[in-house]
C-alpha cells in the first residue's frame, strides 16, 4: 500500500477478512479493487457508507502517513480528488467512486497476489 504503515496493513487485511472469509477463500481479482478500497477507505472514515468523502479526515490520514517522510509528497490536498470523484459518471456506485478518489490521490495501492 502506498501509505504504507501497520494500521493500514490492519484495516486493509479486515477488510479482505469481512469480505473473502477464509472459509471461502477466493483469489481476488482486479474487479474487487473498487470495493476493497472503499472498505478502507470507509474504516478509516474517509468515506461515508452512503459516498460522501471527507477531506479533512483524509488530509490527517495523509499526513499521519508521511510524517517520517522529509519531503512533502502530497502537493495535492485531495481537493482536485474530490471533484474527479464527484464527476465521475459512477458516482452512485460507492465503491468506483472510492477508486476515482484513490487513484487521484494516490493512498492505497492493492497488491494482488
Amino acid at each position: 500500500m502506498y501509505a504504507h504503515d501497520k494500521l493500514s496493513d490492519m484495516v486493509a487485511e479486515q477488510c479482505l477478512n469481512e469480505m473473502y472469509p477464509k472459509s471461502k477463500r477466493i483469489e481476488i481479482q482486479e474487479s474487487d479493487e473498487p470495493c476493497i478500497i472503499f472498505c478502507v477507505l470507509k474504516k478509516f472514515g474517509i468515506m461515508s457508507t452512503n459516498g460522501v468523502i471527507n477531506l479533512e479526515v483524509f488530509r490527517k490520514r495523509v499526513q499521519n502517513s508521511h510524517q517520517h517522510e522529509q519531503r512533502n509528497t502530497m502537493n495535492d490536498i485531495g481537493s482536485n480528488c474530490l471533484e474527479s470523484a464527484e464527476a465521475t459518471q459512477h458516482k452512485q456506485d460507492v465503491c468506483k467512486k472510492a477508486k476515482v478518489f484513490n487513484d487521484c490521490t494516490h493512498l492505497y495501492r492493492i497488491l494482488l497476489k
